[in-house]
Parts: C-alpha cells; sequence; structure tokens
C-alpha cells in the first residue's frame, strides 16, 4: 500500500504506544568464557527474538554453500514492518570465517542493545529512531573449521568459504564484474540482494588481523594492490566516519596497533583507505566502513570481554552517525512516493536515490550544499544553500511535478463581490470547471492509514498544517484534528475559526473520505490556487475526519466478511465501542450526570477551547443540511441561510431526494440494538453551550459507500465546502476592548436582541456573529464592565464591523473593602459555569510538548525572565544524579506576605515516568503568569495567593522514562531504585535527596493544601495511603477529592477504564489505602507532620502517553486546578484576641474536637472544611477556654471570625489564694473524715469520699483553668469524655 510510506518517525507528532517486554523465554545470562558454534549461535539469537519479540526480529537472508542460515538481526521498534524515515544501518562480522572476534562481538552488541533499552537513554533512542541490522557471522561454514587461538596470518584455515572462496575478494568491483558463480559464493550473492533491497544508510563490516578502520576504495583502475590511496568523492566523509570509531577504540585511537607480524607499521589516526566497501557504496546508497578489531585473527576466550569493552561505545557512535546529513521524503504533487528518484549535492560526484517508500538519507558534513532531486518523467527541483549542522540531519522534502501536468484551479466564483478592506472575498457561483479528481486520493482509509496521511501532510507543509489530537476513543486512538492555516496552531487578529468533523457514525465513511479529501486538496492548491489561497490565509480551518474511529474499523471489518457474519450490515459500527450512538450523546444540561462518552467529551472540550464560527458534521445515510429544531426566530434566519449556500453549491444535494425506506427502517431497527440515550445532538449542543452554529450535511443515503463512488462525491461537494469556508467572513464582526486604556477584553459576551445564543470574544479581542440580512440590536458585557449596546443593518454585500468599548463599573459612593470585593469575586467563580467561562477566558499558553531536564530547566528560567515581579524560582535540593529539584513560586506579594495569605502547593513527578504532571503544571504556570496585568481574576488572585509549582520531583526517572510506554516501570523509581512515594518518614536519616527536598519543605508548614499530579488511573484520592489507618478529618479530605473530581471533564463519572474489566469508582474519588495501601508517601506525610491535606490526582491510564494527548488532558484538567486554587479562599479564616483586642499567639482551636490548628504570631489560624456545622475550641495558655459553632457552605467564602477571650490571664495573688484555700478546705475534710470514724457512722463515709471527689475534680479544673497547655491531650484522662475534654463528670 503506497500509504504507507508517509511519515518521518523521528519527526511524528505522534509515537506509538510500545508494550512493556515479556520474559517468554529465558536467556542465559553472558559469561564471555567461549564463542558460540552456529547451534549455539542459533539458539540464543532465537531466544532473543523470543523474548525480546516487541523490539527485535530474526530472519535469513539466505544460506552458506553447507545449507547454514545467514541469520541477521533486526533491533528497532516495529521491528516486523518497514517504517519509512528510519535511517537503516547494518553490521556484519565474520566475513571471513576464521576472524571470530567480529562474530562475538556482534552477539554481545545485539543482547546490549536488547537488555538496555529502556533503561540506557542513548540505546533507547537509538533502537527508537534506527533500523538496526546485524549479521554476526556471514561465513558460518568458514568459522566451524576455524581454530580459536590461530593468529596466523599465512593460509588461514576456515578464512574461506567451503568453496575455498574469499569473500571479501568475491564482491564485483567498478573496473570489473565479478568471476564468482552463484553456487560458489552464496552467501556474496545474499548480501548483495540484501544490500540492493535495504538501501542502507550506514555500515560497518568487522574484521580482524589488524586494528584500523579503513575505507573506500579497495580498487584503482590501474589494480594496484598496495601503496595506492585511491580516494571516493566523499573522501573527507568517510574520513570523518571511520575516524569515529578509531577514536572511541583505546588502541585504533593510537595509530600503533602493535601486532606481532609488523610491529612497526602505524595508521594516521588510526584509519586507512582500503577494504571491500566498493559494492556497498556505489551500487547500494550505503557508505560501509571497514573495522579490524584485534591483531589476533581468533584470539583466546579469555580476551573477549576485554575486547568487547574495547569496541562497545566505538561500536554505538558509530551507529548514531547515520543520523548525519540531509533527509527526507521525494514525492509528486499528489503525495504519492517517488522510489528510485536520485539525490545529487553539487560539488560531489557521488549521488544516491530515494528507497522505495520515497525516503532518502545523504550524509553529509557540516556545511551548506545545493542538492537537487530528479526522477524519471518528473521535473527536477534544486535546492540552494541548504545548511547541514553537526550532529543532526536537515529535514529537506522534494515534491516534483510532471513537465506537462495538468493543474486545475477553481475559477472565480462569480462577479458578485464582498468588499471587506480592501480584501476581496467572491461568491461561488454555479460554474462547475472540471475537478481535480484524478490527483486525490480515493479510497477508504483504515485508521492506521489515516494517521500516517495527516501525518505526512503535517511535515510535507508544516508552514500551514498543525495535526493534533483532540483526545481519544474508548479503544484509545486520537481524535486527530488537521488545522490548515497559515501560522497554524496560534489564535491570530481578523481571523475566524471553522470545524468540520466527520465519521460520527463509524459506518458513515463518506464524511471521513470527503473530509480527507479536503485537508489533501487544501494542502496542494495552496499558493497555486487563488481562492484556496485567500482562505487559507485568512482562516483557521480544523478538519476532523473520524470523530468515531472505534466504530469505523468495526464497520469495514464487517464489511469485509459480508459473507461471514448475519444480520443487519448497517448497524454494525454505528456506535462506538460502548454501543452507544454518538450522535445523541451530547448532554442536553451542562453538568449532566449521563454518561457522556470519552469521544463526546473530547470533542466538547475541543469546541470550547475555540472560537469556531460555523461548524458542520458531514454525515451519510441521509441527504440534506440539518440544524437545531428549537431556534429563536433571529437564528433560524441565519440557519436557513447557511445550509441554503451549501445546498446552492453542491450538486449532489440537487439531485431528487431518493433516500428510500430501507435506510429508515435501519436505522429503527438499529436503535433497537444499542442503549437508550436521553442527550442530545451535536448542533442543538453547541448552540446552546458554544460560540458556533453547527449544522449536520447529509450527502448519500448509502452508509458504506463502494470506493469507485468517492471520486464522484468529492466532485459534486468539493465547491460547497469551499463556500462553506467562505461563508464566516460574511457576518457581524468586531473587538472588544477597555474604553480607558484600550486593552482587548478576552471572553466577553456579545448577544443579539431577541436569541438566546452568545457568542464571546477570543484571546485576541475579537468576536463574530453569523447573522442574516436584516436590523439587529447588539449588546456587549464583561465582569466589572458597564455593558454596552450598538444597532446594526446587514446586508449580505458586505462585512459588518461593530466594534465595543466598554468602561469599568461606577463605584458607590462607599467604597467596598478590597478583601470583600475579592471574596465576592471567588464566591462567583465558584459555580461551575462561572468557573467554566472564566477559564475559558484566559490566553492560553499554548506550550504543551514533553520536555527534558535540561529543556524543563530552561523554560522555568525564561518563566522568571520574562515575569520576574510575580515569580521565583529556586531550588529545593538536588537529586541523586545532581539535578536540582526546581520550586516555582508564583505570588504579587513575594516580598511581603500578607497575614493568613494562602499558600497552596502543585507536586508532579514523582515517579519520573508520570510525564503528564511536569507538563500540565508548566502549562498551569505559564497561564497564571501571561493572564497576570490583563486578566483581573488572575491579578487579584496571584496577589491573593502564594502559589508553590514543583514540576518535577524525580528529574532522573523523567530522563529515563519513554514516550508511549503507559505501562513500563522505567522512571518509575528514582537513581537508587526507590520509589520515592514510599520515602517520606519522619525522622528517616537514610532518606532519598529528592525526598529529604520535599520534606523539609513540608516541615516548614504553611501549606493550606497541596494538590499531587500522577498517572496509572483517572482518579482522586486523599489520605492515608496506610492501611487501617483513620484521619480525624475524613469528610474534608473526601470532599477536597471530590472538588477535583467534580470539575473535572469525566473523573467524576467514575468509570476508570484503565482495563479491560470496568471498574466503577463513586465519584471517582478513593481513599488512598483503598487504591494502593502502602506506607511512607507524600501525602501521609504532608497530612501528618505539614498538616496540609494532599490530594493525590491520577490524571491517564497511561504514565507517558504520547505529546499528542497532552491538548486534551489540559483541557480535562484545568478548571480542577483552578477550582483548588479557589477552594483555598474557601477556608474558615479567624484571628484569636485577648479582651483587649491584642492579638494571641500560639492558641489552639480544635475542630469537632479533633483537628487542631494553631494560631500564628498575628493571631491569625486557617484550615480547610467541608461545608456543613463545626464546633470550635479556643484554647491558649492562662485563658479560659471559648466555644464557637460555624457553618460553612460550597459555594460562599466565609467572613473572618473574631474570636475574642472573654477573661484574660489570672493573676499571680489570685493563684496563690487558691492554693492556699485548696489547703485548708483539705485539712478540714481530715478532720471530718477523723470525727467520723470515731463516731461509727459508716453510713457517712461513702457520701464523705463522694464529696471529696467532687470538690477535688473542681479544684483540678480551675488548675487547669490557670495552667493550661495547648495540646489536647495533656487535659484527657482515660476516663474523660473526647468529645468534650473539659468537663469531667460530676455527682
Amino acid at each position: 500500500m503506497h500509504i504507507l510510506w508517509l511519515i518521518l518517525p523521528h519527526a511524528l507528532i505522534f509515537q506509538r504506544q510500545v508494550i512493556g517486554l515479556t520474559n517468554t523465554k529465558e536467556v542465559d545470562e553472558e559469561t564471555f568464557a567461549k564463542y558460540y558454534n552456529y547451534v549455539d549461535l542459533t539458539g540464543r539469537l532465537k531466544s532473543f527474538s523470543k523474548k525480546y519479540a516487541q523490539i527485535c526480529s530474526l530472519s535469513s537472508i539466505g544460506q552458506s554453500v553447507e545449507g547454514r542460515e545467514l541469520w541477521v538481526m533486526r533491533v528497532t521498534t516495529s521491528p516486523l514492518t518497514d517504517v519509512p524515515g528510519k535511517p537503516r544501518f547494518k553490521y556484519v562480522g565474520n566475513m571471513h570465517g576464521n576472524e571470530a572476534l567480529s562474530r562475538q562481538v556482534l552477539v554481545y552488541l545485539i543482547e546490549h542493545l536488547l537488555t538496555q533499552y529502556g533503561t540506557d537513554v542513548g540505546v533507547t533512542e537509538l533502537v527508537n529512531r534506527t533500523d538496526i541490522y546485524i549479521m554476526p557471522s556471514m561465513n558460518p561454514d568458514g568459522f566451524e573449521k576455524a581454530i580459536e587461538g590461530d593468529c596466523s596470518d599465512g593460509d588461514d584455515k576456515g578464512r574461506e568459504n567451503a568453496k575455498h572462496k574469499d569473500l571479501n575478494r568475491s564482491f564485483p568491483d567498478q573496473f570489473e564484474p565479478s568471476s564468482e558463480t552463484l553456487n560458489d559464493v552464496p552467501e556474496v550473492t545474499a548480501v548483495m540482494r540484501w544490500i540492493i533491497t535495504k538501501k542502507f544508510v550506514l555500515s560497518g563490516s568487522l574484521h580482524g588481523g589488524s586494528v584500523v578502520a579503513s575505507y573506500p576504495f579497495d580498487d584503482s583502475s590501474s589494480h594496484e594492490t598496495s601503496g595506492y590511496y585511491s580516494s571516493t568523492a566523499d573522501d573527507a566523509l568517510f574520513r570523518y566516519l571511520a575516524r569515529t570509531y578509531a577514536e572511541n577504540h583505546p588502541i585504533m585511537s593510537m595509530g600503533r596497533p602493535y601486532c606481532l607480524g609488523d610491529p612497526n607499521r602505524h595508521f594516521k589516526d588510526g584509519i586507512t583507505n582500503g577494504g571491500m566497501q566498493d559494492y556497498n557504496y556505489l551500487k547500494g546508497n550505503c557508505f560501509e566502513v571497514t573495522f579490524e578489531l584485534n591483531c589476533c585473527k581468533y584470539p583466546p576466550a579469555s580476551q573477549l570481554y576485554t575486547e568487547w569493552i574495547n569496541n562497545k561505545e566505538a561500536l554505538l557512535i558509530y551507529m548514531q552517525k547515520s543520523h548525519i546529513g540531509v533527509r527526507g521524503f521525494v514525492v509528486t504533487r499528489s503525495g504519492h512516493a517517488l522510489p528510485d528518484s536520485t539525490i545529487s549535492v553539487s560539488g560531489i560526484d557521488h549521488n544516491i536515490t530515494t528507497w522505495k517508500l520515497g525516503d532518502y538519507y545523504r550524509l553529509l558534513l557540516p556545511g551548506r550544499y545545493n542538492i537537487t532531486a530528479s526522477s524519471p518523467g518528473y521535473l527536477s527541483y534544486t535546492e540552494e544553500n541548504v545548511p547541514v549542522f553537526q550532529g543532526k540531519a536537515t529535514l529537506l522534502n522534494f515534491t516534483l511535478e510532471k513537465p506537462f501536468e495538468d493543474i486545475f484551479m477553481l475559477e472565480p466564483i462569480s462577479t458578485k463581490q464582498t468588499i471587506v478592506k480592501g480584501r476581496v472575498f467572491s461568491r461561488l457561483g454555479t460554474s462547475n470547471p472540471k475537478s481535480p479528481i484524478q490527483a486525490l486520493d480515493f479510497r477508504h482509509h483504515s485508521y492506521a492509514e489515516m494517521e500516517l496521511f495527516l501525518q505526512l501532510f503535517s511535515i510535507v507543509h508544516p508552514s500551514i498544517t498543525h495535526l493534533y489530537s483532540a483526545g481519544q476513543s474508548v479503544q484509545g486512538k486520537n481524535l486527530y484534528v488537521m488545522e490548515i492555516s497559515t501560522n497554524p496552531g496560534v489564535d491570530q487578529q481578523g481571523k475566524p475559526e471553522v470545524m468540520f468533523l466527520g465519521n460520527l457514525h463509524g459506518n458513515e465513511v463518506i464524511g471521513r473520505e470527503i473530509l480527507l479529501n479536503l485537508v489533501e486538496y487544501l494542502c496542494r492548491k495552496y499558493g497555486k490556487d487563488p481562492l484556496v489561497t485567500r482562505l487559507v490565509n485568512s482562516t483557521r480551518i480544523h478538519i476532523m475526519p473520524s470523530m468515531n474511529p472505534d466504530g469505523y474499523e468495526l464497520a469495514m471489518k464487517a464489511q469485509q466478511k459480508q459473507f461471514m457474519i448475519s444480520g443487519n450490515l448497517s448497524i454494525i459500527g454505528r456506535s462506538n465501542s460502548h454501543r452507544v450512538d454518538l450522535s445523541t450523546n451530547f448532554p442536553e444540561q451542562s453538568r449532566s450526570r449521563n454518561i457522556i462518552e470519552a469521544e463526546t467529551l473530547a470533542v466538547m472540550d475541543w469546541i470550547k477551547a475555540h472560537f469556531f464560527v460555523l461548524s458542520a458534521s458531514i454525515r451519510g445515510g441521509f441527504r440534506r443540511v440539518v440544524y437545531p429544531s428549537s431556534l429563536d426566530s433571529i437564528d433560524e434566519s441565519i440557519f436557513k441561510s447557511v445550509a441554503q449556500a451549501y445546498h446552492t453549491q453542491s450538486e449532489v444535494l440537487q439531485e431528487p431526494q431518493d433516500c428510500d425506506e430501507t435506510r429508515t427502517r435501519e436505522i429503527k431497527d438499529s436503535k433497537r440494538h444499542r442503549p437508550a440515550t436521553t442527550g442530545t445532538d451535536l448542533p442543538t449542543w453547541a448552540y446552546r453551550n458554544a460560540d458556533t452554529l453547527a449544522v449536520n450535511i447529509g450527502l448519500s443515503c448509502e452508509l458504506l459507500l463502494p470506493v469507485k463512488s468517492l471520486s464522484e462525491y468529492w466532485e459534486k461537494n468539493y465547491r460547497a465546502l469551499l463556500q462553506f469556508i467562505q461563508q464566516v467572513h460574511s457576518f457581524v464582526r468586531g473587538m472588544v476592548t477597555d474604553g480607558h486604556s484600550g486593552k482587548i477584553i478576552v471572553n466577553a459576551t456579545v448577544v443579539v436582541e431577541g436569541s438566546r445564543h452568545q457568542v464571546h470574544t477570543s484571546s485576541t479581542g475579537q468576536y463574530w456573529r453569523p447573522l442574516a440580512p436584516g436590523s439587529y440590536h447588539l449588546t456587549a458585557s464583561a465582569p466589572g464592565y458597564t455593558s454596552v449596546s450598538e444597532s446594526v443593518r446587514v446586508l449580505d454585500t458586505r462585512v459588518e464591523q461593530v466594534d465595543f468599548k466598554l468602561t469599568r463599573e461606577t463605584l458607590q459612593p462607599f467604597v467596598e473593602d478590597g478583601e470583600q470585593e475579592f471574596a465576592r469575586m471567588v464566591q462567583r467563580l465558584l459555580t461551575y459555569d462561572a468557573l467554566e467561562q472564566f477559564v475559558r477566558s484566559l490566553q492560553p499558553a499554548k506550550i504543551l510538548q514533553y520536555r527534558n531536564y535540561r529543556e524543563r530547566s530552561e523554560f522555568l528560567r525564561g518563566l522568571t525572565y520574562n515575569f520576574p515581579l510575580i515569580t521565583h524560582l529556586y531550588s529545593l535540593g538536588q537529586s541523586v544524579e545532581f539535578r536540582s529539584i526546581w520550586a516555582l513560586e508564583i505570588s504579587g506579594n513575594l516580598e511581603t506576605p500578607k497575614p493568613a495569605e494562602p499558600k497552596i502547593r502543585f507536586v508532579a513527578g514523582v515517579h519520573g515516568n508520570a510525564a503528564v504532571g511536569p507538563e500540565l503544571l508548566l502549562e498551569f504556570a505559564s497561564v497564571l503568569c501571561l493572564n497576570y496585568g490583563r486578566n483581573p481574576t488572575i491579578t487579584k488572585l496571584i496577589d491573593q495567593s502564594r502559589i508553590l509549582i514543583i514540576p518535577c520531583v524525580n528529574p532522573d526517572g523523567r530522563e529515563l522514562a519513554q514516550e508511549g510506554h503507559c505501562f513500563s516501570s522505567v522512571g518509575y523509581t528514582n537513581a537508587h531504585g526507590t520509589d520515592l512515594d514510599s520515602d517520606f518518614f519522619f525522622g528517616n536519616v537514610s532518606a532519598q535527596p529528592e525526598t529529604r527536598a520535599l520534606m523539609d519543605l513540608i516541615k516548614e508548614g504553611g501549606f493550606s493544601l497541596s494538590i499531587a499530579l500522577d498517572g496509572g488511573a483517572v482518579l482522586a484520592t486523599y489520605p492515608y495511603d496506610r492501611p487501617k489507618q483513620h484521619s480525624q478529618n475524613e469528610e474534608t479530605l473526601r470532599y477536597l477529592a471530590s472538588l477535583y473530581a467534580s470539575s473535572h471533564s469525566f473523573m467524576h463519572l467514575g468509570n476508570l477504564g484503565c482495563t479491560k474489566v470496568s471498574e466503577e469508582i463513586p465519584g471517582g474519588i478513593l481513599k488512598g489505602a483503598e487504591f494502593s495501601a502502602g506506607t511512607g508517601s507524600m501525602k501521609d506525610f504532608s497530612l501528618d507532620v505539614g498538616v496540609c491535606p494532599e490530594i493525590t490526582v491520577y490524571t491517564s491510564c497511561c504514565m507517558f502517553p504520547p505529546e499528542l494527548r497532552l491538548f486534551s488532558m489540559w483541557m480535562e484538567n484545568r478548571m480542577p486546578l483552578f477550582r483548588m486554587l479557589l477552594e483555598v479562599h474557601r477556608r474558615l479564616i479567624g484571628v484569636v484576641r485577648d479582651s483587649k483586642g491584642h492579638p494571641v499567639s500560639d492558641a489552639v482551636v480544635v475542630v469537632n474536637g479533633s483537628v487542631k490548628v494553631h494560631t500564628d504570631s498575628r493571631g491569625y489560624f486557617t484550615t480547610l472544611l467541608a461545608p456543613g456545622t463545626h464546633q470550635l475550641q479556643v484554647q491558649a495558655h492562662g485563658y479560659q477556654q471559648e466555644l464557637q459553632q460555624v457553618n460553612l457552605s460550597s459555594d460562599r467564602v466565609s467572613s473572618l471570625l473574631m474570636i475574642d477571650f472573654t477573661a484574660d490571664r489570672v493573676p499571680l495573688s489570685q493563684g496563690v489564694f487558691v492554693i492556699a484555700s485548696a489547703s485548708l478546705i483539705t485539712v478540714f475534710i481530715c478532720t471530718l473524715l477523723i470525727l467520723h470514724l470515731r463516731s461509727g457512722k459508716f453510713s457517712h463515709i461513702r457520701d464523705g469520699f463522694h464529696w471529696l471527689r467532687h470538690d477535688r475534680d473542681n479544684l483540678r479544673m480551675e488548675e487547669i483553668v490557670s495552667e493550661k497547655s495547648p495540646l489536647r491531650q495533656e487535659f484527657l484522662d482515660e476516663s474523660e469524655s473526647e468529645d468534650d475534654p473539659f468537663f469531667v463528670e460530676g455527682r
């Protein structure tokens, strides 16, 4: 399939998930004690291929004379498929049978690559980015005859093959063909065929007999066998490659191997010119260097380990050189590969050709080059002054055109034009020029083919495309979106957004294929077709070809096996994997508790994240344009106008509407086979909850269209699709700004009188409002501003610009206190809808990407450089490998903290392979900084808060973790192999350095709340992680966890969905011990030692999901992050004073008889509590206890609570009087007791003892009042009540 060549793997936006390696068969540990004969070698290689099947495959390229297999081990990701863009590298050993060291070294290299993958960063990157082929033995017959320890240079036994042919001299050279026959050298024939087929980029041939690296040419036109330097056109490059190996070999680098046979032989830099690499260079595209590893060709086995160590680094570093120079694709204008195209470099008389997938790698040294691509039947193209840098290949793609290829342009649409500030937008007419359908790719694309298709166009057209994922399906397939625009991915002034969505029902293929054709058409026509160029330049076009990829795959499988499946095929694949019809899965209300599917949630978040003016879902099964049924009359007019415009330009909709009754019966039948739904459709939901006006466009009565019909449907609809895009420029638009400062106002609301539909300003301050011709009354409003109204008359011949300048609301004569104003603002944001609107109003940072330690450090330094007034970056400590554990403090009062200022902590990366958390926190920090001073709410929040962000606690583990490894444990622990989340123990003298840094921070106290982001699930947990440990304030902890989950897009639904077995978790929250019990967790330490509740949030089932998922995961988590920031302002805050109004420091506030909170030096105390009624007992040394009752609400900010002690400290004289009185009473009691004993009235003794006990308790209570300790336990006897700690039972 020609589509499979379409992508460079290391330039991919998405890297496929790599499943963890499993041991299917044990492989004996390498002992370096012996050479492997053919049987041993075969067994070991087969064991490797079974144990590490995910990254290696074993095959034979042919047989030796005596029938032994010529084994080749392929090591790479996806080892069973050819991945375009990965450079192919090979090592060949044991070409001479008696040069045995190379054979063993290559076996060790294979094992090293396999065992270190996922552990060693360099090895992992090499295997991920390179297609590695290793042939340990090219001459297995000769090896069996060779003798260990034979170092002779004479007629070496085993050097030749079984036909006594020297394989190294049996390749044809550049001057004369080989005289050997196929039967004489089947090994050479097999390798030649292998070289031609694979077109390797770089190669190394390992030999013995000296210690030197040699390179082509081996022969010259005069056939001089020695003393003659025969150079290639790439001589400087070959010298560089040979020197790369030599410089990393401890003996070869010296240039004097001191071999016994020729001890004085000297090679400058350890390299020379010679060897049989000519065939690779001249015929196979391949640059091959020969490496001779040891003076002795078959050294004793006792030297094997030493020789492996000598060569290991050189072998690895040499392989990395396959990634230098220039790389790319050569394709046609329609995007098809051009294999065997010639790549030539000006000034270098040596060309290479593209592989079967159209990709090429041309190794070059740093410099600037003129590079030409040519192919028979196409015009050649030269790219001049191409820069090549050290260590990384430059990407250079070529698109070749035929000399007389017909280029069909869209004709001007009509003579009717709309003038928009000097720009002309033609309105579509009815002319029908020949459509360029022969250049498009008309067929059904599987998910993998669609993925590769989109990735190709994002690489070939990087200046106008941005490929991203809006989320994932139930089965984990990406919901790809291609944005097509100049400067894509960035909000731009004057550019409206339009959206297309296809394949909502999996078995409706027409939308999927039409939209893929639209992507291809826009990319190829940009710069060539005037209309397409104008649309791309002036519009942000977002295209999601498939919303239901799971259903599509199922439908296509059923179609292919229709003779084996009974029942109605039209039903199969219609719904998603949960058998839910996505077309009616959108919620009727914004916070409906109905189960919303993953695909629906992703699309909802996607739409809310943008300001689409118009949206269209391209459907099958009907032929018409459908819009919401319940509309205001004003909006019904514009919907009709949009529908009519599409209908006019679509030839297929103008044909008779002959969808038969069978289709209706199919729909009814399908409803009986899926769960009942209580939601609504996309257009209706969008009309009520988003800015966009959305329609369903049905193009075909059929669902699974035959391939032959696709081109016809494209030809009859492509003009209508362009018309739909162009319509977004024909409505009312404008800016909303601050009338005083002139600054833009983001997320201002614009409404039309008589319509419930609202639109909002984007991050550029601009809005678009579709309206049909007529007169309207528009009103713009924003929080803190006075609303402004304007009248406008809309015509169909021009765009109306209506700008609004808003003024701040006039303050009342009595100015409300700043704290009260802030409390009102927080209180308003505690409602879901207000918080959602606020988050949408923020200017996005859009910096989501995975960063290594260096990049993360530079990014944090950049934030502090750009926002020095509100940020402070410092290191909490260092990791095992001496990487800083950064902490970023964000506050408007960095130097002078306010009294009782709430302090919140956000932490991520405790487990290094939980890579999402660090990036979410960096995005969170960026949004806070970017909006400070621009958004009044953010400004006030930062001014009134102290926010500490610790992006990565375990930077060492993060460096090891690999993208796409969802369940791998690599990077989970720190460099010492310790799970940091089990290392938090008070007084732990052997704590890891990362743990120690966090524990020191936590012990300082002062934090109101901590949020820790992790991975591997989708839920929130609260303390304790310790089994059977009960928290005294569990109600509050559970409430805090529920806040995060309920603000999340779907966490609150409680469907974990991380395993095949469905796990229902009520509310999406669990106690830590119920989810993953253990001791030494950070959240337990934070609560016990730091007196700070910590909630652990698991953001994704996958520990390290592909980078494409970051955007959708930010959309899922941004509201919860802000909700937790707001929660620290909903806290209970109070001040304790004496009767004179002086603050009482270190007083103890006991909440509900259990939780203790201390006042600070200014008498302030604060704590987070669940909504409800709470009892407070306030104690301080020398004061009488005070009791208070408070009521807290979930949607209100509590006022400052003032607690005054009614009595001050007891004077010393009063204390002395009390003690004296007690002594006299004691003497009196003793006297009475003696009298009673003498009188024998024992019945009164019991009463006397009761009285004595009562009096003793009263005295004891008086002493307590005078000499109280702030610790509650000191007041309690075992018999005393925990509910009433300061009252003892009387008589």
